[in-house]
């Protein structure tokens, strides 16, 4: 190979890596952005905006949190058949991301509202994931349930929602470095 050739197949393969990495910056922006919205949208009960926000970050970047708030959206309409399959989908690509904890607590919550009986395995899922992690929140009510097999979806729900927007924020907040309780816990992230 002749000094020129090497040259021109460098200048190639780094002007690919460039275009590569402003394509990978562009869509991380994208999805970003999308993931933003759609969980202010979530928070603020628009769900069918929500929806088209996450269904968009999905198509750029599917991953367990895109799926996981999707998810999380379909069941908040009441369509539980497309809620279920996102969220195992969700559960399927990624065990342990930041939203296993959401991703468990909308499996058990969609599988008990469809009235089937591996809803309260589900539960007991979630129980048992919020107790390896070691996170000071109250779990007598729900294991009550369990134990009866008997759940209260009105008391359900919005126990499983606190508890998840507590962790998805503390969280948050220990990865900007924010005072709470995982920084008190572990310190400050690398």
């Amino acid at each position: 190979m002749t000094r020129n050739v090497k040259c021109m197949a460098i200048s190639l393969m780094i002007l690919s890596a460039l275009i590569l990495i402003s394509c990978s910056s562009a869509n991380y922006t994208a999805y970003s952005n999308e993931m933003l919205t759609g969980k202010n949208l979530l928070q603020d009960q628009e769900y069918e905006k929500a929806k088209e926000y996450f269904i968009q970050a999905s198509n750029v970047q599917q991953n367990s949190a895109s799926l996981a708030l999707l998810g999380t959206t379909y069941y908040k309409m009441g369509d539980l058949t497309n809620a279920e399959s996102t969220i195992r989908e969700a559960e399927r690509i990624d065990k342990s991301s930041d939203y296993y904890m959401r991703i468990l607590g909308y499996k058990s919550l969609i599988l008990l509202k469809q009235g089937k009986p591996e809803g309260f395995i589900a539960l007991k899922q979630y129980v048992d994931y919020v107790k390896r992690l070691g996170l000071p929140l109250e779990m007598h009510e729900i294991e009550k349930m369990i134990r009866s097999n008997s759940a209260d979806l009105a008391i359900l729900e919005p126990k499983i929602d606190e508890q998840i927007a507590w962790y998805e924020d503390e969280s948050e907040r220990w990865k900007k470095g924010l005072p709470g309780y995982f920084q008190e816990k572990y310190g400050i992230p690398l």
